[in-house]
């Protein structure tokens, strides 16, 4: 009897293991955190109308947001696809995505999603660019095509480790066009995992403005 309870344990647990492994489980969901009002109408920086960054210059983009701070479970998940390799975390982290497409985007036409790009070092350390994973898995959903329309061509320090004064010398010169896409008079989503300081995001939206981008918003999963 007791060899019997000892198998029929080993193989409920052998059970468990599969599914975990089949559908992996998802993050405490009850730590998430909304991003809510007051925010800043153009970066979405918390606790600002309009943040210092864009009265000092405004961005190129329309507007930046997140459905959830970067907070709790959403930190979670995304350090471990991030940093913990774990690809099993982008079905859920688009879920979340898609909750901030649905409340801030859906009403518009999107020609294209462009992931924000990896130094290719990096990326090829990590093994995957988790922008454009999460936004691969949004324009699924979404029947919107991913363009990678910018190549990161200079490494560079994060950006929140640095005072506000050099974020922006700091990613100076870092992106540039593939030209493998005509921006002209196309509306472009920006996808991004984390907006932080949002300097590089903002980077990115400069450069897609200059190659004649009429619509530039961004979206990402959580906020800093």
């Amino acid at each position: 009897m007791d060899r019997f309870w000892t198998a029929s344990a080993w193989a409920h647990r052998l059970a468990g293991d599969l599914l975990d492994l089949l559908f992996p489980p998802r993050p405490a969901e009850e730590s998430l955190r909304e991003l809510l009002p007051p925010f800043c109408f153009r970066c979405s920086a918390p606790g600002f109308l309009l943040c210092p960054s864009c009265q000092e210059i405004l961005p190129a983009f329309l507007w930046a947001r997140a459905p959830y701070r970067y907070f709790g479970a959403v930190k979670q998940g995304i350090l471990e696809l991030k940093y913990g390799k774990q690809i099993d975390r982008v079905p859920w982290l688009a879920d979340l995505l898609e909750i901030g497409f649905r409340t801030y985007a859906a009403s518009f036409r999107w020609d294209a999603l462009v992931p924000v790009p990896l130094h290719p070092v990096r990326e090829r350390s990590r093994g995957f660019n988790q922008a454009a994973e999460i936004a691969r898995e949004l324009g699924k959903r979404q029947g919107i095509p991913v363009k990678k329309v910018l190549l990161r061509v200079r490494p560079t320090p994060p950006q929140a480790a640095l005072p506000r004064s050099e974020r922006r010398s700091n990613l100076a010169h870092a992106f540039r066009p593939q030209r493998n896409f005509d921006l002209a008079g196309k509306n472009l989503l920006l996808i991004d995992d984390v907006i932080t300081t949002g300097a590089t995001v903002r980077e990115c939206a400069a450069r897609l403005c200059e190659l004649g981008a009429a619509l530039i918003c961004v979206l990402a999963v959580a906020r800093s």
